[in-house]
């Protein structure tokens, strides 16, 4: 022990000049995801979050259910309020602190990205207008878009160098993101879907470099067989010994310990799946017949799972299952005091969502990300796919993941039936690190290339025209980002007059908080809020009036005046007529929006055969630049209205 502590310690390592950058554009990114932070009114959404997040806080238990997605967010901001007190700002400081957490992960790439393309991806990621606006918004994406970044960080750096570390990482990255939200289920298939193709391409190398090389019809047969059996050979690889050496198959690749690993933690969270051939096949799935099938189905892929684990590596396999598990257990029995919660994450999570495929909320058409990502994300949008498809001619492997996991999730969101644009968060993501990495590699090439140039031959003023353009192009697509960002954060944050707006609670609620709190306030003042519960009016107002006493009426118990008397009413629009007996009691209602929306009906309308003739003729380039310069008028924003009345 005393020559332990007499060895000298080695010095910390002194952060060099590129984290240092970093580390001043996630301080950036502190700013401006927290100021002004408890601004823009609560969301109908975010209040429910607020709302039963304050409930647990308050000691009232919380009970997962996947309506509002995982107990991760509601664990996180119950805890927040605990720290720091219950208000708007609070509500949404976990996701901001995410949100900075999310600009700081290019670090975690810097071997592969580089010093100047970490840097271009940090800064991406603290400008982009999906990224700003939804770090600060009370939702689970800003969770989501970490947990993925980690995910993929340790997929990336395991098959670089093969530590347990990063299987470690992907295993807590995985519960957090299951716990977190459904859209899980999508990017694990993407990236499962990834390392399939990426096992398959490095079994059939392993073969070729004892055997020779499979070219012609050989080598696409051998693929058309390998590819959708090769995470089976890697589940069950020990036992397949003389099969596998009589392919060429000899030494393990780590993309095997991926599949093997990822996939063993996904599996009994598959269980809800069941559900749909049995559903073709005529059975009806629900009551005890649903009980005995959960039970049953998690049994069975809960087994296959431990063999498959146990057959890899019985150690680091138990490591990485006791990570998942200390995790998602106790989040999802709210610490043990819901045992449901199991159930519910285990099996209801995905048994909802399925069900919800048929309902379609938000009626988007098939093209609405790629309207979305024109509007919010050109300036990476452009660099990354054209300089993507470059770099994956080049034979660039990290390109191949980013330009993956892109088109992988456009497509999974794409096809979804639920399309709403906080979506959008995990399409902007893969984008901000490709055109980090396109111009990371891209720039210092083309400046070796003009550097090297003896004389100024036309080809090499040709590239350095093209060069000036590109850089010029760039910061035009950086300032109009920059632009579009602070007037959707900032400057309209509650106003839907674009569609990342979607639908909000419109300025005119809170602003009634005060006046509704005065009339309740002293010995003389109103004795409750009766709040009408048609058109969901009950929130936001449930979190803003969470400290006083509140009675939710249907419409008919307000009509018939069945509450105590002297409370304070707030009405749907209509509910009450002009002449209704209950106003003689009251003054004057007053009328104030509760809700309004962004008008959808102009792109609803365009068919896929009207988006091409568009592209064609160049006429939806010329809606694109008049959208980007004036939004639309407020007169256009639809609006549901509310009725306060005061006592006399």
């Amino acid at each position: 022990m005393r020559s332990l502590l007499a060895r000298p310690w080695p010095r910390p390592a002194r952060p060099d000049r590129v984290t240092l950058i970093v580390l001043a554009i996630v301080a950036i990114a502190l700013l401006t995801r927290v100021v002004d932070l408890g601004a823009r009114a609560m969301h109908h959404d975010e209040s429910l979050h607020a709302t039963f997040s304050w409930y647990f806080a308050e000691g009232r238990g919380y009970v997962h259910n996947p309506l509002m997605h995982g107990p991760f967010l509601f664990h996180v901001t119950a805890a927040f309020f605990k720290l720091f007190g219950d208000s708007e700002v609070t509500a949404r400081l976990p996701m901001a602190l995410a949100g900075v957490a999310v600009v700081a992960t290019p670090l975690l790439f810097r071997r592969t990205l580089g010093g100047l393309g970490t840097v271009l991806t940090a800064i991406f990621l603290l400008v982009s207008p999906a990224l700003l606006y939804f770090s600060r918004f009370a939702r689970n994406d800003m969770f989501i878009a970490l947990w993925t970044v980690l995910l993929v960080a340790a997929i990336w750096r395991y098959r670089q160098d093969g530590r347990l570390r990063w299987l470690l990482l992907a295993a807590g990255a995985l519960a957090l993101s299951f716990a977190t939200k459904e859209t899980t289920y999508l990017t694990v298939a993407v990236l499962l879907l990834y390392l399939e193709v990426a096992l398959t391409q490095r079994l059939l190398a392993a073969r070729a470099a004892t055997r020779g090389a499979l070219d012609g019809w050989r080598g696409a047969l051998a693929w058309a067989w390998l590819l959708p059996v090769a995470w089976l050979i890697a589940a069950f690889w020990p036992v397949l010994g003389r099969l596998r050496r009589s392919l060429g198959f000899a030494e393990r690749p780590r993309e095997a310990d991926l599949i093997v690993v990822i996939g063993t933690l996904t599996l009994p969270l598959l269980a809800a799946a069941v559900q749909i051939p049995l559903t073709v096949a005529g059975v009806a799935v629900e009551g005890d017949t649903e009980r005995w099938i959960a039970a049953s189905t998690l049994a069975v892929l809960s087994m296959l799972s431990v063999i498959a684990g146990l057959l890899w590596r019985p150690r680091a396999w138990l490591l990485v299952v006791a990570i998942f598990l200390l995790i998602t257990v106790p989040l999802f029995t709210s610490l043990f005091t819901n045992l449901d919660g199991a159930g519910t994450g285990f099996w209801g999570s995905l048994d909802y969502w399925l069900a919800q495929q048929g309902v379609e909320r938000g009626g988007q058409p098939r093209f609405y990300y790629l309207m979305m990502l024109p509007i919010y994300e050109p300036m990476t949008l452009i660099p990354a796919l054209v300089g993507g498809v470059w770099l994956l001619r080049r034979g660039d492997g990290f390109s191949r993941l980013l330009l993956w996991w892109f088109l992988g999730t456009l497509l999974a969101l794409s096809a979804a039936a639920e399309k709403m644009p906080w979506l959008t968060v995990h399409l902007a993501l893969p984008l901000a690190f490709l055109a980090g990495h396109v111009i990371g590699v891209a720039a210092p090439t083309a400046l070796r290339a003009l550097a090297a140039a003896r004389a100024p031959s036309p080809r090499v003023v040709a590239g350095g025209a093209a060069a000036g353009v590109a850089f010029a192009a760039g910061l035009l697509l950086f300032a109009l980002t920059i632009r579009t960002g602070v007037a959707v954060t900032y400057a309209h944050s509650d106003t839907p007059i674009e569609p990342l707006i979607y639908t909000q609670t419109t300025p005119e609620l809170p602003r009634l908080v005060a006046e509704i709190e005065r009339a309740l306030a002293g010995p003389d003042g109103a004795p409750s809020v009766v709040i009408d519960t048609s058109s969901s009016l009950a929130w936001p107002w449930a979190w803003y009036l969470r400290d006083q006493p509140v009675l939710y009426a249907e419409p008919e118990t307000l009509r018939a005046g069945n509450f105590t008397a002297g409370a304070i009413v707030i009405a749907a629009s209509g509910t009450l007529s002009a002449t209704d007996p209950l106003r003689e009691r009251y003054a004057e209602g007053l009328l104030y929006r509760h809700r309004w929306w962004f008008d959808e009906r102009g792109y609803r309308s365009l068919t896929a055969g009207g988006l091409l003739r568009g592209v064609a003729n160049g006429s939806l380039l010329v809606d694109w630049f008049e959208f980007f310069a004036d939004r639309v008028d407020e007169s256009t924003i639809g609006s549901i209205s509310g009725e306060l009345l005061l006592p006399r």
